[in-house]
């Protein structure tokens, strides 16, 4: 009678069992091992994962606000407070890297590189510098493989005061003549800008002198060519459109159409 009274408990435990379950219902789907990284906001609210709040310790900051680069008592900027943050469609990795080149060229383009420096180690002048701003080149580096780095930097830019003092304030790097306006690598996104100056012609090197002006579309006079090489600068000095401003006026080129001359006055910068 045990044994029976036994087998009758096990079948009830069993049948109990089996109604708390359904078996219509599908079997529970793996657990994908991949991270997905949670989303974050700008806006100063706080990330949700199924529509619950997380406390203030995962707060998400808004970025710091754009704000002039400091200059040093030199007159040049400051590479310790370089921040080019706070520009509205930039990563995280395009203002890292635009940090980087503005800082370097801060550090490095001074280097050998005083106006007669320049002059000895084969740049040549393009004969600007009524203007009040003159570009020496080395046109042996127009299109090379190097670019974009200030240890050797296409061309340098020196203001001219009323008494034929130069002072270096700018290297412009230029690209080879493979990128254009529309392939041109844009690792420093809308920080840095490019533009061409298809207005104007030279006398090839060795002279490499500014011959004159051209309705763009028509060519050169004889003997005189073209610069189809894309062209930016980066500031060392305060400029008011910030560090990688072009010049103003006629003498900034011409940018990507639908596109107009960028000026970051956010960062720009007025001397002291």
């Amino acid at each position: 009678m045990k044994t029976v009274r036994a087998l009758v408990m096990v079948s009830l435990v069993v049948a109990v069992a089996g109604c708390g379950s359904n078996s219509s219902q599908p079997a529970a789907r793996e657990t994908s091992t991949t991270t997905v990284p949670k989303s974050t906001t700008t806006t100063g609210e706080h990330d949700t994962e199924h529509g619950k709040e997380h406390g203030p310790d995962h707060h998400v900051p808004a970025p710091k606000p754009a704000k002039p680069l400091p200059v040093l008592p030199d007159g040049t900027l400051d590479p310790d407070g370089v921040d080019l943050s706070g520009i509205e469609g930039v990563t995280a990795e395009q203002q890292k890297y635009a940090e980087k080149l503005l800082v370097d060229t801060i550090n490095i383009l001074p280097v050998g590189s005083s106006y007669e420096e320049a002059l000895a180690n084969g740049f040549v002048t393009v004969g600007d510098e009524s203007t009040g701003e003159e570009h020496l080149i080395r046109w042996d580096r127009m299109n090379d493989d190097v670019y974009l780095d200030p240890s050797e930097p296409e061309s340098l830019v020196y203001k001219v005061d009323q008494t034929g003092v130069r002072t270096l304030e700018a290297a412009m790097f230029f690209m080879p003549e493979r990128f254009t306006l529309d392939n041109v690598p844009m690792a420093a996104g809308k920080l840095m800008q490019f533009h061409v100056h298809e207005d104007l012609c030279f006398f090839p090197p060795p002279s490499g002198r500014l011959a004159g002006f051209r309705v763009i579309g028509e060519p050169c006079a004889d003997g005189t060519n073209g610069l189809p090489n894309l062209m930016a600068h980066v500031w060392i000095r305060p400029n008011a459109c910030g560090p990688f401003a072009a010049l103003t006026g006629v003498g900034g080129g011409q940018v990507k159409e639908g596109e107009e001359v960028s000026c970051l006055a956010e960062h720009g910068s007025h001397g002291l």
